[in-house]
């Protein structure tokens, strides 16, 4: 069941659906935020937590102070997140005249010293769905879910999938995967007997 008025699951989007949104976000700095999110399952409030001494060469740090779990969170950095954040840190210190420090908030607010708010990222992308058409229901926590959905229903190993979101137990990881008819069809068709 999508998302309506606050209320069931926020819906899940395809790679394709994806793309389109990061090509549509109305700045780099959503744009960053959006495929830190789509890229690594993480929350909005980890991703907004974020400073610039947490994202290394090669993993995104969620330090155990910003997550919904309290335990340290390393993710490894996608191919195309590395392009989106190099990308960004040009336009990051384009924009503020100088390189960004470790202690330096990633997604910045109206003023450096505080990190983009919750409500800001929302409004933001809510404006870029409705100029997109997207499917409602669509929520910043859209782009966990559709991680998620997207690695289970690609064979992935639930365990790995829950080392991206955080996720303690495959139960609580298991409310996140979208389940639709072709993957029934699928799961039938495995016991065999003509589906």
């Amino acid at each position: 069941m999508p998302k309506t008025n606050g209320s069931g699951q926020a819906q899940t989007l395809s790679p394709a659906q994806l793309d389109q949104l990061l090509d549509a976000a109305p700045g780099p700095d959503h744009r960053a935020l959006w495929a830190i999110m789509r890229f690594t399952g993480s929350r909005v409030s980890e991703t907004l937590a974020l400073r610039w001494g947490a994202i290394h060469q090669e993993r995104v740090v969620f330090i155990k102070a910003t997550t919904k779990t309290k335990s340290t969170r390393e993710v490894l950095i996608a191919p195309r997140l590395h392009l989106e954040l190099g990308t960004y840190r040009v336009e990051w210190a384009a924009r503020y005249e100088r390189q960004p420090g470790n202690r330096d908030w990633l997604f910045p607010g109206r003023w450096p010293n505080e990190p983009l708010t919750r409500q800001s990222a929302d409004k933001a992308l809510r404006l870029t769905m409705n100029d997109l058409a997207m499917p409602s229901g669509c929520s910043l926590h859209s782009f966990r879910r559709s991680l998620a959905t997207t690695m289970a229903r690609s064979g992935t190993n639930l365990k790995v999938v829950a080392a991206f979101t955080g996720h303690r137990s495959l139960q609580q990881l298991a409310g996140y995967i979208d389940v639709n008819q072709a993957d029934e069809l699928c799961a039938l068709a495995a016991l065999g007997g003509g589906v």
